[in-house]
């Protein structure tokens, strides 16, 4: 817990010193969320039937999407932008000798991002709900947040995937933008699954963000029990039981491979 602590402490005030990152960061979430307003007005009533399902109209649907995507989506690629910080700093090799092992060492390095993540997701619900009106079922924000979790150890077996792909290469994973690009389009970020071709909604049942979104806008917007959302639930679940265990055999691979190769230090 005290190095936790210390990881977070750091980070904080590394982003604290980033004033107008933080300013604009807060005018984004603002604009996204009055931009997603005005366009519900301008479609009225023209998408609402295929939405019943969620009890929602599209304001509604939209901001779940853009409040919850990027935090559930995280975990595909913030180990591995950790990774190439430290790379980038030349104190990846350092982290290697520390008496804390290197898996745990980068997994604290994130808790600040899921931090920050996770009040920019509370962020846009409130500015929804006070600026424009937005009818949450606010009671439900502990099984939302269990539903968070889910969907962040579903997604955490790709991004060891991709931290091992970094620390080999020295390079981005091609999967995060090809696993970001697919789910923006197709997990129902900014619209639902069910207006896609039979094919389509094949591939987004592939994704663990269609699932945790569903879960969520249930939960969120239309009141569901968790056993109305077991399916989502189970989906999550074996998500993580086919990917975790993919990832953790590819980071090991790929920490060993450069330990033998000798390339911390090269970026």
């Amino acid at each position: 817990m005290r190095k936790a602590l210390a990881f977070i402490r750091r980070d904080f005030l590394i982003q604290a010193s980033y004033r107008l990152d933080f300013i604009m960061r807060v005018f984004g979430i603002l604009v996204s969320v009055a931009i997603f307003n005005y366009i519900s007005r301008f479609l009225g009533g023209n998408i609402d039937s295929t939405l019943q399902d969620y009890g929602s109209d599209y304001f509604h649907f939209a901001l779940i999407g853009i409040a919850f995507f990027p935090l559930v989506n995280l975990s595909t690629e913030i180990l591995s932008k950790a990774i190439t910080g430290y790379q980038t700093t030349g104190t990846l090799e350092v982290l290697f000798l520390s008496p804390t092992p290197i898996l745990p060492s980068l997994m604290l390095s994130t808790l600040w991002g899921y931090c920050w993540a996770f009040m920019e997701s509370l962020f846009f619900l409130i500015s929804a709900a006070i600026f424009f009106s937005a009818d949450l079922n606010w009671a439900s924000v502990l099984p939302a947040t269990l539903i968070v979790l889910a969907a962040i150890l579903a997604n955490t077996g790709l991004g060891l995937i991709n931290a091992a792909f970094v620390l080999i290469t020295k390079r981005n994973s091609p999967l995060i933008r090809l696993m970001g690009l697919m789910t923006y389009l197709l997990a129902g970020v900014y619209f639902p699954v069910e207006i896609l071709p039979g094919w389509l909604r094949f591939v987004s049942n592939l994704l663990p963000s269609t699932y945790s979104l569903n879960a969520l806008r249930r939960t969120l917007l239309n009141v569901s029990a968790l056993s109305e959302i077991s399916q989502d639930l189970l989906a999550l679940g074996l998500f993580s039981l086919v990917l975790l265990p993919l990832g953790f055999i590819s980071f090991y691979f790929a920490v060993r491979w450069a330990k033998t190769d000798g390339s911390l230090s090269v970026y």
